[in-house]
């Protein structure tokens, strides 16, 4: 796209085409212990695996042989086994490692492979990205993995896009709605905010206010920033008296209207005012309270038009990233049509 056609609003497609150039979560670590497991990634299933030396792996879900779900096959050194033939796949480039029912290996046929698609690891999670990326992992400058207690939560599938749970996390205008129980009688009028872009990134900074009986869940929370790196990434600092907490979230588009979610708790070495399990389920309980709402939202795609939804004042941080979604989707697509495919 030219300068010009960023002011264009993105077709649900060619969302979906930008999105293939974005690190996604495929699975946590702990998971692939049990062995490997299906992840479908813009509507292409994926078999995600540790390798026997640890390593992980990320491949197409199809046997190039039957079209058995390679998934429900099981590790043999660095490949995956397909459980239908016994056809075996590496990890590193897909290509067949092994066929049972020949003698010679020699006769494998050279053009054996299925795709293979490249991985990092992050925070606990595998992640993995369709065509070359647009940018790197996204990080985050104050979240320290190697300083910080931190943990999972339990994933989750929603039947909506990404953008509108991402959406939801940095919503502070349906607290005194939706989180009356753990948050308590908050306030309904929601101060002027002042959200700050910088490319794909928004930060906010705001004092916390919560109602009566919310200490169980913030405790001597303060003051809190909020980052969000699109178009799959949101995270909040917390500051309690001499200590800090985060939540950082992460999401995967299974689809244009189905997306997985996955997120981390976690807190400084000084801070003592709960467990890492009670902050993890602090943390569930808040978004269990939300996931019924957003499951039922309407339309189930995060709308990028700026006149097709009403807003006000206490939307301005939602609609800095949804101007940061746009700009990762036009800058996507512009370089797009130049990587091979």
């Amino acid at each position: 796209m030219s300068d010009n056609g960023r002011s264009r609003i993105p077709s649900s497609e060619e969302v979906s085409l930008a999105l293939r150039r974005c690190w996604q979560p495929v699975a946590r670590l702990q998971d692939l212990e049990h062995g490997p497991q299906r992840a479908v990634l813009l509507g292409e299933a994926l078999a995600v695996f540790l390798t026997e030396s640890g390593e992980p792996a990320v491949v197409a879900d199809r046997c190039a042989h039957r079209g058995a779900s390679l998934s429900m096959g099981e590790v043999r050194g660095e490949s995956l086994q397909c459980p239908y033939h016994g056809w075996e796949w590496a990890g590193r480039d897909g290509a067949c490692t092994r066929i049972p029912s020949l003698s010679d290996q020699a006769q494998i046929p050279p053009g054996a492979r299925i795709p293979a698609f490249p991985v990092r690891k992050q925070w606990g999670m595998v992640w993995t990205v369709l065509e070359e990326p647009l940018t790197g992992l996204p990080s985050l400058p104050w979240f320290d993995a190697e300083e910080w207690t931190w943990g999972h939560g339990a994933p989750f599938e929603l039947p909506v896009s990404f953008g509108v749970m991402i959406e939801n996390f940095r919503d502070v205008a349906h607290f005194a709605f939706v989180h009356q129980a753990t948050m308590g009688a908050m306030p309904e009028v929601v101060e002027p905010l002042e959200p700050e872009r910088d490319g794909f990134e928004v930060t906010l900074h705001r004092m916390m206010r919560t109602g009566e009986g919310a200490e169980e869940v913030w405790g001597s929370t303060r003051e809190v920033r909020y980052h969000l790196i699109a178009p799959n990434l949101t995270a909040v600092q917390m500051f309690t008296t001499g200590a800090e907490r985060c939540l950082v979230h992460v999401a995967r588009a299974i689809g244009p209207t189905e997306s997985a979610h996955y997120w981390v708790s976690g807190f400084t070495e000084d801070f003592d005012e709960c467990s890492l399990e009670e902050s993890i389920e602090a943390e569930a309980r808040i978004y269990a309270e939300d996931l019924p709402i957003i499951s039922a939202v309407e339309p189930r795609e995060l709308s990028l038009h700026p006149g097709s939804e009403l807003n006000t004042l206490a939307d301005r941080f939602t609609l800095a990233y949804r101007e940061a979604f746009t700009e990762f989707v036009s800058r996507a697509l512009e370089t797009r049509s130049a990587q091979p495919r």
